[in-house]
């Protein structure tokens, strides 16, 4: 690998003796990893079948994360339908250590602030479970497009994806969240093995615009953290100018915050990319009361917001979705979506998070859980509502194996034929598609047949 003569030069002076390691490892496989999604998987019993179906070694084990374990390059875990129903995600096992050191408890009030594409947010979700309130930011709105599709795949039902630079979220929520994560945009020389490319864009004058930038996103993140919260900063680059020199100048801004642990992840030291993480916590008392809400101030310098809701359904589009419910989905999971904040973006509606949030001016992707859409006379449920969903609650359920041809087919947009058994069991009319007892879709029930209604978008993926 052709490394930049710069880069070379610095990292030789700060490794020293251990450079002819460092260097060796570049000629090494790169390690990959998948990370279980707990909010549906979750027992361990599941867990060690799945892996068994992958092909993966459960002694492989990613030990600074949890439930993920390493596999190898002959294993595609991103070609198979557990992929697409969201049961893990595929991520650079370092990358996992970020959310890990962060682990907010349930409840908690939480930002990932530079998310996409969504490995560290999808991970802090899984610590939050259902409750609480998760945050998550990209300035790059195509990235926050990838970021919203992840959150999707993965069943959160409590996150909100916003498309906003850092200040701009600094005007709007300040002292509310108990916990930060800042994976900040850097240098990337961390990912030179993963990423060649990465080598290509490199430079000194990068690292030292990467530094700037990164400063001012961890000020903007101090704005919005309450006494007693934490930050974690990471970067996936070796640069100290990015790292070690960044928390210093945050900490002599910040007199009322504390470093609490910092930690280095070198590819000839552990089986991963490079890493840094660090824990920043502000001083103060814990916020002990998690379901305690206040509304935060709009920011009224905010141009060219978009994406502005209506507050209220409709009584006729009332009367859609509660025929849909009645008909579909379980009486409790019925009730849950009823009884809470319904908000419409066009003519979509969503389900915000229980902890009350103020929205209003932001750009925003995802606002919560997208529950369907209205279409001329009749409502229409979203591919987030399914695969947020549980097979226990749905009422009208068609059931399918990973061994079955049809599953696949389903998975590129083919109908599901039924049989007679199966038809007996299933009214006509929306049915939710499950494979192996997780949900993977919504289909239309017609006699022995079921109409797909997988989004185009995502077929042939398999």
């Amino acid at each position: 690998m052709n490394l930049p003569i710069e880069f070379e030069k610095k990292m030789k002076a700060f490794l020293g003796d251990e450079w002819d390691d460092f260097l060796y490892s570049y000629d090494n496989n790169r390690f990959q990893a998948l990370r279980f999604n707990t909010l549906k998987v979750q027992s361990h019993e599941e867990i060690m079948r799945i892996l068994k179906v992958l092909g993966i070694s459960s002694d492989k084990k990613v030990s600074w994360a949890n439930e993920a374990y390493y596999f190898d390059e002959n294993v595609r875990p991103g070609k198979h339908p557990y992929h697409e129903m969201g049961l893990y995600y595929i991520q650079e096992p370092s990358a996992m250590s970020a959310a890990a050191l962060l682990a907010p408890k349930p409840g908690m009030r939480v930002l990932d602030l530079c998310a996409a594409p969504g490995g560290k947010s999808t991970q802090l979700a899984t610590y939050l479970g259902d409750s609480g309130l998760l945050v998550s930011n990209e300035i790059n709105t195509q990235r926050s497009r990838i970021l919203s599709q992840n959150i999707e795949r993965m069943g959160i039902k409590n996150a909100i994806v916003t498309n906003e630079d850092s200040f701009v979220l600094a005007s709007h929520f300040p002292g509310f969240f108990n916990a930060i994560q800042v994976d900040a945009p850097c240098s990337g020389e961390g990912m030179f093995r993963k990423l060649p490319e990465a080598i290509e864009q490199w430079s000194v004058e990068n690292v030292a615009i990467c530094a700037a930038r990164q400063k001012k996103i961890l000020d903007n993140a101090a704005v919005m953290l309450k006494p007693g919260g934490t930050i974690v900063y990471s970067t996936c680059t070796f640069s100290k100018e990015e790292n070690e020199d960044v928390i210093e100048y945050f900490l002599e801004r910040h007199p009322d915050f504390t470093l609490e642990e910092m930690e280095r992840f070198w590819p000839h030291k552990v089986d991963g990319e490079g890493h840094f993480v660090a824990k920043l916590v502000r001083r103060g008392c814990v916020d002990t009361d998690l379901k305690a809400d206040r509304k935060t101030k709009k920011n009224k310098n905010s141009k060219n917001r978009k994406n502005e809701t209506k507050p209220a359904l409709t009584k006729e589009n009332m009367k859609l979705l509660s025929e849909f419910l009645d008909e579909t989905i379980s009486e409790d999971m019925a009730a849950w979506i009823k009884n809470s904040r319904l908000v419409m973006f066009g003519e979509q509606l969503y389900r915000l998070p229980d902890m009350e949030v103020d929205i209003k001016g932001l750009k925003v992707q995802r606002a919560g859980l997208h529950i369907g859409e209205f279409k001329k006379q009749r409502f229409e449920p979203s591919h987030s509502l399914a695969l947020a969903l549980k097979l226990s609650e749905a009422k009208n359920v068609v059931k399918l194996t990973c061994d079955n041809p049809q599953t696949i087919g389903f998975f590129n947009g083919q109908s599901v034929m039924l049989s007679d058994e199966q038809a007996a069991e299933c009214k006509k009319g929306w049915a939710l598609v499950c494979v192996d007892g997780y949900t993977a879709g919504w289909g239309k029930v017609n006699g022995a047949q079921v109409k797909n209604h997988y989004p185009k978008g995502l077929r042939n993926k398999i």
